[in-house]
C-alpha cells in the first residue's frame, strides 16, 4: 500500500472516529443530551432529573436540600447551569443566623448561609468553592471556562449595605473557584449577574425595590456601560422585568401604566448595541417571559380573570421579525416556562383544577400536543433553566 492510500484510510478512520464519538455525545451522555432539568425533593435531598424527548426522564445526581422547618425541605434556592450542561454550581445551605433589623424590633430575621458548590453532572463529584459567593447571580462563560459571580456580603438588607459604605464586588474565576479577579465595584445594594457573552457581562442593580438599574461590563476594559430604556425614569422606577436574550445584547422590558381603571402592561424591546427600543405589545398583565433564540422570538404568559374570579393564563409565542402573537396553549397559574436544548418542547408547571398539586407539562411546539411529565407538590419541585 503506497503512502498516499495509507494517507487516505487514515484520514477515514479519524473522520469515523470523529462521527462515532459525536454519536456517543449525542445518545449516550444524558447531561449533554437535549431536554431540560429538574429537581424534585425526596427527603432532605433533591434529585436533579432530566427529561428527554418529551417523555423520558433520567436521575442525574442528588444535591442537599435547602431546609425551611424541620424536616420541610425545597429544592435549592439556586442552581446555575454550564452552557455544555455538562456541570452546574447550586448553593448548599450550611447554616442558619439571626439578623437584628432597627426597623422592626419584633420582625425576627434570619441570614441563611451558602456554600457554592460544583457538581459534575456525568460522576455526580462535588467540588467545594472556596470563595464567598452570592447566591443572587452567577453565570459561566460561553467556553465554561469561567464563571462570573457577585462576592458576598455580612450585611444583609438594603439600610445595613448603605450605612457598610461597601461596595457590592463582581468578579471572574475559574468554575472551582481558582483565579480569582475583581471585574469591577458598584455603588449599588445588589448586582444580579444576567449574561456572559463575547466580551461582556450583562446585569442588573438594585439599590432597592423600586430603584434598579442595568448594564453591562466589558471584560478586557473592566468599563462599564449603563443603560437608560426609552420612556424609563433615570433610576427605571417605572419600568421592570428586564430579561436579556441569549446573548444579553437584546432585552425585554415593561412598563405599567392606568387606563380606564385598568392597569396596562406595555412590554418593549431594547437593543445594547444600537441603541434602540420597539414597543411590542400592550396586554392586561405579563407574569412570566422567556427567550426561545437571540432576539427574535420568544414566550409570555397573559393572565386574564373573568367575572367569577376565574384565572385563566395564556401561553404566547411572539415572533418580532414576522410580528406576529400566536396563542399557544391555556391554563390555570402557569409558571417557571423552560424549554429543552433542541427548542422542541416548551415546559411549564400547571396547577391542577382541584387540590394543591401542580403539573409539570411539557408543550410540543409543532404539534401543540401537550403531556404530563409528573405531578408534585409545587414547593417540591423546581425547573432549571
Amino acid at each position: 500500500m503506497g503512502l498516499k492510500q495509507k494517507s487516505f484510510f487514515i484520514l477515514i478512520a479519524i473522520i469515523i472516529g470523529v462521527g462515532l464519538g459525536f454519536l456517543a455525545w449525542k445518545f449516550f451522555s444524558p447531561a449533554f443530551g437535549r431536554g431540560i432539568f429538574y429537581y424534585k425533593v425526596e427527603g432532605d435531598k433533591a434529585d436533579l432529573f432530566l427529561v428527554k424527548n418529551n417523555h423520558s426522564d433520567k436521575k442525574i445526581v442528588s444535591v442537599s436540600a435547602r431546609e425551611i422547618d424541620p424536616g420541610d425541605f425545597r429544592p435549592p434556592r439556586r442552581s446555575y447551569l454550564s452552557n455544555s450542561r455538562k456541570e452546574m454550581v447550586y448553593f448548599k445551605q450550611i447554616a442558619e443566623v439571626p439578623i437584628e433589623t432597627s426597623e422592626n424590633k419584633d420582625l425576627v430575621m434570619n441570614r441563611i448561609i451558602y456554600k457554592p458548590i460544583l457538581v459534575n453532572l456525568k460522576n455526580g463529584k462535588e467540588t467545594e468553592i472556596n470563595q464567598a459567593i452570592d447566591s443572587a447571580g452567577l453565570v459561566f462563560s460561553p467556553d465554561d471556562s469561567e464563571i462570573v459571580w457577585l462576592k458576598q456580603i455580612e450585611e444583609t438588607t438594603y439600610q445595613q449595605i448603605e450605612s457598610s459604605g461597601k461596595k457590592r464586588e463582581v468578579w471572574i474565576s475559574d468554575p472551582n473557584g481558582e483565579n480569582a479577579k475583581l471585574l469591577a465595584s458598584f455603588d449599588e445594594n445588589l448586582i444580579l449577574v444576567q449574561r456572559r457573552s463575547g466580551d461582556y457581562i450583562y446585569f442588573q442593580g438594585l439599590w432597592d425595590v423600586n430603584n434598579r438599574s442595568m448594564g453591562r461590563i466589558n471584560v478586557k476594559t473592566k468599563e462599564v456601560d449603563y443603560m437608560v430604556p426609552r420612556d424609563c425614569e433615570k433610576l427605571l422606577e417605572n419600568c421592570s422585568n428586564i430579561e436579556f436574550s441569549l446573548s444579553g445584547n437584546k432585552f425585554l422590558y415593561e412598563i405599567v401604566s392606568e387606563k380606564d381603571n385598568k392597569k396596562i402592561t406595555a412590554l418593549y424591546l431594547g437593543d445594547f448595541e444600537k441603541k434602540e427600543f420597539l414597543e411590542v405589545l400592550t396586554t392586561d398583565a405579563i407574569n412570566d417571559r422567556l427567550w426561545i433564540d437571540d432576539g427574535e422570538k420568544f414566550f409570555y404568559t397573559e393572565q386574564t380573570e373573568d367575572r367569577l374570579g376565574k384565572v385563566t393564563e395564556t401561553v404566547h409565542l411572539v415572533n418580532i421579525k414576522n410580528q406576529t402573537d400566536d396563542s399557544l396553549y391555556s391554563g390555570s397559574y402557569i409558571s417557571q416556562l423552560t424549554f429543552d436544548a433542541g427548542g422542541r418542547y416548551l415546559y411549564f408547571l400547571e396547577k391542577q383544577k382541584e387540590g394543591e398539586n401542580f403539573d409539570l407539562k411539557s408543550l410540543d411546539l409543532k404539534t401543540k400536543e401537550t403531556n404530563i411529565v409528573l405531578t408534585e407538590n409545587y414547593n417540591k419541585i423546581l425547573l432549571v433553566r
